[in-house]
C-alpha cells in the first residue's frame, strides 16, 4: 500500500510537470532553460566584476547560479493553477477525493530536480568562465545546501501559484516575485546596504540563507552556523507550503461559493 502511494506520488508529480512544460521541445528547452539562464548569470557576474572592481567572482557565480531556479520555482510552479484553470482541469482537482496537501506539494516536486540541473550547469559554466575554485569547499555539504535552496524556492513558487485561484494577473505577480528575488536575496549586492525594513523582507525570502551558507562554505568554514542557516531555510520553505495550502483552501471555498472555478 505504501509502495503504491509512493509510486502514485511520483507519477502524478511527473505528469504535473509535463502538463506545465509539455509544450517545450528539446530545442526550445535548450534556449529557455539553458542558454538564456546562462547568459543571465554571465551578465550579472560581469556587471559585478566592473561595479565592485574585483576578479574574485565566486559569490556572484554561486548566487546567480542559485537564482537560475527562478525559471522553475516562480514561472514553472507559479503558473500551475493558472494552467489548470486554462485547461479546464482545475475543477477536477478540487473535486478529487485525493489528499489536497499531497496534490498541492507534488506539483512542485519535479521542479526541484529540474532546478538542480539548471543550477548545476550554471555553477560549472560559471566556474570555467570566471575561474572559480571549489577546492576548499565541502562538496557534499554544498550539494545539500543547493538542494535545500531549490526546495525553499519551489515552496515559495507554490505559495505564489496559489494566487492563481483568485486572479488573472499571474504573469505580473510572477515577474514581480522574480525581480524581488533578484534584488533582495543578497546575491548581487549585500543585504546590509538595504534599509532596515527591506532587510526584514529579505530574510523572509528563499535563497537568502542558502546564499550565506554557500559563502561560508566557499571560505572553508564548516561551523554550526551553516547548519543553522540550512535549518532556517528548510523551515521557511515549509512555512511557504503551509501558507500556500491554507490560502488555496480559503480561495477554493470562495470560488465554490461564487461558482468561479472556471473563470475569474
Amino acid at each position: 500500500m505504501i509502495q503504491e502511494s509512493v509510486y502514485r506520488f511520483f507519477e502524478q508529480a511527473w505528469l504535473s510537470f509535463r502538463a506545465t512544460f509539455g509544450w517545450i521541445e528539446p530545442k526550445i528547452y535548450l534556449f529557455v532553460k539553458i542558454i538564456n539562464p546562462m547568459f543571465q548569470m554571465i551578465f550579472f557576474c560581469l556587471l559585478a566584476k566592473y561595479c565592485y572592481n574585483t576578479d574574485d567572482l565566486s559569490h556572484w557565480v554561486i548566487g546567480n547560479s542559485f537564482l537560475l531556479c527562478i525559471y522553475n520555482s516562480v514561472f514553472g510552479v507559479g503558473s500551475i493553477f493558472m494552467v489548470e484553470r486554462f485547461m479546464g482541469t482545475l475543477k477536477m482537482i478540487i473535486a478529487s477525493p485525493e489528499n489536497k496537501f499531497v496534490a498541492f506539494f507534488q506539483r512542485g516536486f519535479v521542479h526541484i530536480m529540474d532546478s538542480l540541473i539548471t543550477v548545476t550547469l550554471g555553477l560549472i559554466i560559471g566556474a570555467i568562465i570566471f575561474n572559480v575554485s571549489f577546492a576548499n569547499v565541502n562538496i557534499i555539504l554544498f550539494i545539500i545546501v543547493t538542494i535545500i535552496a531549490m526546495f525553499s524556492a519551489v515552496c515559495f513558487g507554490l505559495f505564489i501559484g496559489s494566487f492563481g485561484l483568485i486572479t488573472s494577473q499571474m504573469n505580473l505577480i510572477m515577474n514581480i516575485s522574480a525581480m524581488i528575488l533578484m534584488a533582495l536575496s543578497g546575491v548581487n549586492f549585500s543585504i546590509n546596504i538595504l534599509p532596515k525594513v527591506v532587510q526584514k523582507i529579505s530574510y523572509c525570502l528563499p535563497i537568502t540563507r542558502s546564499m550565506k551558507a554557500a559563502d561560508l562554505l566557499l571560505i572553508g568554514n564548516n561551523d554550526m552556523k551553516i547548519y543553522r542557516l540550512m535549518g532556517e531555510e528548510i523551515i521557511l520553505g515549509l512555512l511557504y507550503v503551509v501558507m500556500g495550502y491554507i490560502f488555496m483552501k480559503v480561495t477554493e471555498r470562495i470560488a465554490k461559493k461564487r461558482a468561479s472555478l472556471d473563470f475569474y
